[in-house]
Formats: C-alpha cells, structure tokens, sequence
C-alpha cells in the first residue's frame, strides 16, 4: 500500500517508483515486478554466495586477507559499518579499497558457472582449433562451452585452484568488471550481456561485507578443508548429492 510518490531513501526503490511513474504501471502491476525482481535477485546469486564462503572455508588465507579488507575499508573510509550502510551504492563498491573481495567473487563464479551458450550462424565460417578449422554453415546451431573456456590452463593458470586474487590486480574501475583481456563469460550466456551484472555484484559484495564484518565463521572442529569440486557418485549419475556443512557462528566485537 506505499504511495509511488513518495520520495524515500535507497537508489533502488527511488528508481523503481521513478519508472512506474513515468509509464503509468498499476500499483497490482508494479507489485508483480517487484516480487519477480526480488525473487531474480535471491534466486541467481544464492548459489554464488554460498560457494563464495565454502571457498573462504577451504582457504583460510583467502578469508584472513578479504576480512582484513573489509575492515580496513570500513574503518578507514566511512568509519563504520552505519555510515557504510547510510552510503553504499554500486559505485562505493567499486572503489580499489575492495579488490580483493571483488577478484574472489569472479573467481568463485569463473569455477562455479557451468552453462552452454547457444547461438544460431547467421553466415558461413570458420571456427579455429588448435588442430585446424571447424566449418559452420549459416542457420546451424553453435554450442559454446563456457566452463571449457575458465578451465583453460593458458588463461588461467592452475585453472582448477580458487585463487582468490588472480583478478584483483586487473584495473578496478567504477562501473566495470576487472576482466579485461580475460575470457570471463558468467555473466554472458545469452546473446547480450547480463543487464543486470552490475547489481547483481552490488548484492553479492554487500551480502559478503556484512557478513564478514559481523561475524566470525569457523567449520566445526577447525576443519578447514575443499569442497570443491562437489563430490559424486556411480550413483547419482554425476549429479553433486548434498552435503552438510556445519560451521560456527560467533558476532565480532570490533573497538
């Protein structure tokens, strides 16, 4: 029952009611959108954040460094976690006082994205292998295999490790990935880039810092081990079975 006319704060919902203004969307309509909206959101990064803190927990040099990161970058540039909350937006989280956590989220998604591109030729060409030339014929279907392209050694070298800053160190710009000149295609398995890659980082960054800031996550009984790739069996048909992960939760105190 809120009024679209009403100004609040958060860029998002200022920008929602802004466009359902503008193109006289029903309040029954609008809703819709949103619920939809929320549901993309939840749904398409759920997977990623929870292989992102599995990874912290099989490397914990990984966790020590990002943590170190988000702490100092709290402490340092906004002064505390409220006023973070107050200002943050998807520019603030591309500053270079989050390279690290911004390199670890790639990497995660590099390992974790296992998708097939289809596109349809619209001419005849010529695919290059290292063994010659493949011929595809206009209007044939083209399969590409994204997960084959991050597990190439000669772009990534010890391509099956997480390494948590193989991108960091790539040039951190506000409003772009640091993937230049890298084959990073998570975001790109349909015929344009994902529309909403930006905000989709924006939540997973968010989601990471306030949960690294707060709280103190250790496996039961210290056992920091790999849970990737997931385990299977003859069984199962290669499909990963599930796993429980048990893991303490304890809330930092910072001075």
């Amino acid at each position: 029952t809120r009024d679209f006319s009403a100004e609040e704060d958060g860029w998002i919902g200022s920008a929602f009611k802004k466009l359902f203004r503008e193109n006289d969307v029903a309040r029954h309509e609008a809703c819709c959108h949103l619920l939809t909206f929320q549901w993309g959101m939840h749904t398409n990064t759920f997977g990623i954040a929870l292989w992102f803190f599995l990874f912290l927990f099989s490397h914990p040099d990984a966790l020590h460094a990002i943590r170190n990161e988000v702490d100092r970058a709290i402490k340092e540039d906004f002064g505390d976690l409220d006023s973070f909350l107050a200002s943050v937006n998807p520019q603030v989280l591309d500053r270079p006082c989050f390279t690290s956590l911004t390199s670890a989220l790639l990497e995660t998604m590099r390992l974790t994205a296992i998708f097939v591109a289809l596109r349809v030729a619209e001419t005849d060409l010529q695919l290059k292998d290292r063994g010659g030339t493949v011929t595809v014929r206009k209007g044939e279907y083209v399969l590409g295999n994204v997960q084959a392209v991050h597990m190439d050694e000669s772009e990534y070298p010890d391509h099956r490790k997480f390494v948590f800053d193989r991108f960091a160190h790539n040039d951190h710009r506000e409003g772009r990935l640091p993937t230049d000149g890298q084959p990073w295609f998570s975001f790109a398995a349909g015929r344009h880039l994902c529309k909403g890659r930006y905000l989709a980082m924006y939540e997973l960054k968010l989601v990471a810092i306030i949960y690294l800031y707060l709280f103190d996550f250790t496996p039961v009984n210290h056992e920091f081990r790999s849970w990737w790739p997931p385990r299977t069996t003859r069984r199962n048909l290669g499909i990963p079975r599930a796993e429980e992960v048990f893991v303490d939760i304890r809330f930092r105190h910072h001075a």
